[in-house]
């Protein structure tokens, strides 16, 4: 039976979990959107995903991303179970890392590298572990820098592991994955009435970590980059249909005439209506 199954949120999200059993139990776990790190403290466990099938040790750490994920879980010799979970989305990766990982070191002279992930067990990820477990007796101390501190911590662990250059690999495969996503529905509202915020909430970030990604994505703000491109479709417009300069400003994604004409001076050097007489003269 499941002895003890205990949980720590930040912001609505779920960032560690401890699950103790004394026998066999089947685990499953939805894992479409985030990365996980599991380690077993007691007995073993087989982990299935859509790909492989693990088996991973009593003191050994394992990580899954992206996918969905099934545990089978077998108690030790004193009859207990139990694996500690962190989870992490791809934001808190961002942001722990500005989308640029750190040089890797997977060489064998490195004590660590040899321990982690597969082979004996590791004291620094126990020592990880024991950190984390401390956690649940106090969930008051748990705060977004705490939260950010232990994934970048992980991660840090990892890329200096045995498995390093995997680990590198999967980490940005999952975050780039979600580049595309995000570009799309920049994108797609480019021209729509919505705030800032709303477009975040469609990205599924907070405000600050919406525009800290945009910047690193584009290179510039969002209110910049909307603006160039709102401009530039209006130019267009401009010099191709024959839409009033109103209804111009409007499909470009204006909310009024004056808001338009100044910030295409701005740009440009002229307002819309002299742009377009410069035009209708050629």
């Amino acid at each position: 039976m499941i002895l003890e199954h205990r949980k720590i949120e930040n912001k609505d999200k779920l960032v560690f979990e401890t699950i103790k059993t004394n026998d066999r139990q089947t685990l499953n776990f939805h894992l479409s959107n985030e990365a996980c790190f599991l380690h077993v403290k007691h007995g073993r466990h087989i982990a299935i995903t859509p790909s492989e099938v693990v088996e991973v040790p009593e003191g050994n750490l394992s990580f899954s991303v992206g996918e969905n994920l099934i545990l089978k879980a077998f108690p030790d010799a004193n009859e207990l179970y139990q694996v500690t979970i962190i989870h992490i989305d791809r934001s808190s990766i961002l942001e722990a890392f500005s989308n640029n990982f750190p040089e890797i070191d997977s060489s064998e002279s490195v004590e660590f590298s040899r321990d982690i992930v597969t082979g004996k067990p590791c004291i620094v990820t126990q020592n990880y572990i024991e950190g984390i477990l401390h956690y649940f007796d106090n969930t008051h101390v748990i705060t977004d820098e705490i939260v950010l501190i232990k994934v970048k911590e992980i991660l840090l662990l990892l890329l200096r592991s045995k498995k390093a250059i995997q680990v590198a690999k999967l980490l940005e495969d999952f975050v780039n994955r979600n580049i595309s996503s995000f570009k799309n529905t920049v994108e797609n509202h480019l021209y729509s009435d919505i705030t800032l915020a709303e477009l975040a909430h469609l990205c599924n970030m907070s405000l600050s970590t919406f525009k800290r990604h945009f910047k690193k994505i584009y290179g510039t703000t969002p209110q910049e980059f909307i603006f160039d491109r709102r401009l530039e479709e209006s130019k267009k417009l401009l010099a191709t249909s024959e839409l009033t300069i109103v209804d111009i400003a409007l499909n470009s994604g204006f909310k009024t005439m004056g808001h338009y004409s100044r910030k295409f001076k701005e740009k440009y050097g002229i307002p819309p209506s002299q742009y377009k007489l410069t035009l209708s003269d050629k």
